[in-house]
């Protein structure tokens, strides 16, 4: 049977039929194998997280491999004997080998290589074959003219196989080099290493970051050819470390250049001598560092405003009594980075430190070409109030969402698509009265306020 004989309707079902059998064995299946695959090395601790590219080349290998034993696969005598599908095969076949006929008699370098007869043989069959492919429904009446190419390809055209295999070689060099430059200039995946940016970000979140959001940057360097807008107070970004190192971090912008940067004793934020407006949630009782073993301390967390972006920090409740280490008395590492205060004075706030010429002037100013950064975590966060603001050359792109989550060893899909500059939204039923007016009066917008 072919195609001729069958109706359009029956054709258009053996058709979505072929294609069904194509996309469960050889797309689903193995995107789902290799997504569960990665999952399963997460949680026995063989992989610190999810990549896009670990994604993709499972599937790549899955879908691969599964093409490789089609043969094996359930119905697949049917797909192969199919009218439709060997009559694409044929026809895909042809044009392939025709393409390369004609690159070889319109390329000088190949064409020089070939006598005028040959040439004249080869034209002759490339117009047979064409001629015949006219026919959308020719498959095996495209035998003939094909075997007659092929057989003029091998006798004439033999040296063109090696030139063939390093044009796909350069194809997927190309390829590769797309997919980094996209990377470098458009978008990139990005894990959240530390909790510095909690309860906003957890570690083991990733994240996609835009990095067209500010200006086009030229690939694999600092250099913005093109700069169309500047980070706003609030954006959540990307950066690098802005001492030339090569690690990447993510912080709030809570300033941009000629702002007067302070933080209270109470960990009040100010900009240019105005208070950032805030509501309290009240008080939980966490880790003090990353690891969730780690010694528990008691933050207390807020809605914070700053332009058109609310978001949720936290900070410690209270220092206590302890001593510190590290020959810094009441500061303790705890890794990442990051510091946080077990006693005494808190050494992220005051801010900046009494005693010093900034805080003589009323404040931190931000210099022209800079942003000050900080971390939602504000007492457990390695950030702008330690090493300074950020140059623009250093920031790679805003934060978009998380694509993925495998926060505390296994997979948050509650997370899965969460906007990072999305308004937060407290559960109504655990706000006091008190706490609902704070916020409500909080979402409507006030013109002086930073």
């Amino acid at each position: 049977m072919t195609d001729r004989d069958d109706s359009p309707a029956r054709r258009a079902l053996r058709t979505a039929g072929v294609w069904l059998w194509l996309g469960i064995c050889i797309g689903l299946l193995p995107a789902l194998c290799s997504v569960g695959l990665n999952i399963l090395l997460v949680q026995r601790g063989y992989l610190e997280g999810i990549a896009p590219w670990q994604l993709l080349l499972g599937f790549a290998a899955l879908a691969y491999g599964a093409y490789g034993i089609r043969e094996r696969l359930p119905l697949w005598t049917w797909v192969a004997n199919e009218p439709g599908y060997k009559r694409r095969q044929i026809r895909r076949h042809a044009a392939q080998l025709r393409r390369l006929a004609l690159r070889a008699l319109r390329r000088p370098w190949y064409r020089g290589r070939l006598g005028d007869g040959a040439a004249r043989e080869i034209e002759e069959a490339v117009r047979t074959l064409r001629d015949a492919m006219k026919d959308r429904l020719a498959g095996e009446e495209l035998h003939a003219p094909l075997e007659r190419l092929e057989a003029l390809f091998d006798r004439h055209l033999g040296f063109m196989k090696y030139s063939v295999y390093v044009e796909y070689a350069g194809q997927i060099g190309l390829a590769v080099l797309a997919a980094f430059v996209l990377r470098e200039s458009v978008v990139e995946a990005f894990k959240i290493p530390s909790g510095s940016m909690l309860p906003t970000l957890e570690v083991g979140d990733h994240i996609f970051v835009n990095k067209l959001e500010y200006g086009i940057r030229f690939p694999f360097t600092d250099w913005l050819p093109v700069r169309y807008d500047a980070p706003h107070r609030g954006d959540v970004v990307v950066f690098a470390e802005p001492s030339q190192g090569p690690d990447a971090f993510i912080k709030r912008v809570v300033g941009v250049a000629g702002d007067r940067i302070e933080v209270e004793a109470d960990g009040t934020l100010r900009i240019n001598g105005q208070t950032v407006r805030r509501c309290p949630l009240g008080s939980i009782r966490a880790p003090q560092g990353d690891d969730p073993r780690s010694p528990k301390a008691t933050f207390d967390l807020f809605v914070e405003r700053l332009g058109d972006v609310r978001y949720t920090v936290r900070q410690i409740h209270d220092a206590g009594a302890g001593t510190g280490s590290g020959g810094r008395p009441g500061v303790r590492d705890v890794g990442g980075g990051l510091l946080l205060v077990t006693g005494g004075d808190l050494h992220s706030r005051p801010y900046p430190r009494r005693g010093t010429p900034d805080a003589a002037r009323g404040g931190y100013v931000v210099p022209p070409g800079h942003v000050f950064v900080m971390g939602d975590n504000r007492d457990n966060s390695n950030d702008s109030r330690f090493w300074g603001p950020v140059p623009f050359a250093r920031i790679k792109g805003k934060a978009m969402f998380i694509w993925w989550s495998n926060a505390r060893r296994t997979v948050e899909t509650g997370r899965i698509g969460i906007s990072i500059h999305a308004a937060v939204q407290p559960d109504p039923e655990r706000l006091t009265p008190e706490q609902r007016r704070c916020l409500e009066d909080l979402a409507r917008p006030a013109p002086e306020a930073p």
